[in-house]
């Protein structure tokens, strides 16, 4: 599958919550699999870990992400980057390099990695943040509420925007509102004091869109928002072959 291209990016619009403006895209992987269709990271992630060729599927993808960049003019595109590839040596040079070779703006970049990678080598991250940041890539903290959630890291790190787990919006509009609303709550006050962004995960539904818009939450994706989709460029090219084969 890495021989032949077959990964590639599925982007979900990440947009403002009070008018559904896009400002941003998360590249998803997904692996275009010849005989069983197309294959979402849960079918895969495992095999590609144990076989350590997930780092391989990893920078194909970012190579996709950074020459889709011109389909998506005005937004950020934001890719998922594994505490092991962030905290590795070299991961800033080559992202910048990728970034220079394909004359996109590094601004438009955005990297999503967990609590994980913060904790495991703090002095290492906020090396490689500073370095990021200065040349203008944004870190959003992915997946928060659900790890350490060590307050103190927040303030030390430059991290431009919290990502609200799934599990705390689903739950807004469940039986467990009550302790959802209330960890949402306490996230976003915490988000509004330090001056960090929040996108919410997951939204699915109307109610929960409008609850997070009551919190104050400013941005979010989910079903609702808009599905994962290939490129535009990707998605014709296909379009095109097809015909062709017909």
């Amino acid at each position: 599958a890495i021989m032949h291209d077959a990964f590639e990016p599925h982007f979900q619009p990440i947009a403002r919550l009070d008018d559904g403006q896009h400002v941003g895209m998360e590249a998803l992987v997904r692996w275009n699999h010849e005989s069983r269709g197309l294959l979402t990271p849960r079918d895969f992630i495992g095999v590609g870990e144990d076989s350590s060729l997930i780092e391989q599927v990893d920078w194909l993808m970012y190579g996709h992400v950074v020459s889709s960049m011109g389909d998506y003019p005005g937004q950020y595109m934001s890719i998922n980057v594994s505490p092991r590839h962030f905290l590795s040596d070299n991961f800033a040079d080559r992202m910048l390099r990728m970034l220079d070779e394909a004359n996109q703006d590094p601004r438009r970049l955005r990297i999503e990695i967990t609590e994980v990678a913060l904790i495991e080598d703090a002095p290492r991250a906020l090396r490689i943040l500073r370095e990021l940041r200065n040349h203008g890539i944004a870190a959003f903290l992915d997946d928060f509420g659900t790890g350490f959630s060590a307050l103190s890291y927040l303030h030390r790190f430059p991290i431009q925007g919290l990502k609200i787990d799934r599990s705390f919006v689903s739950g807004l509009d469940g039986e467990s509102s009550t302790e959802s609303l209330a960890l949402v709550r306490a996230i976003l006050a915490m988000a509004l004091t330090l001056g960090i962004d929040t996108i919410a995960e997951g939204i699915e539904t109307e109610r929960q869109r409008q609850i997070l818009v009551e919190q104050g939450c400013q941005f979010g994706q989910g079903y609702l928002l808009g599905m994962p989709a290939p490129s535009q460029r990707r998605e014709a090219s296909r379009r095109r072959h097809t015909q062709r084969v017909h």
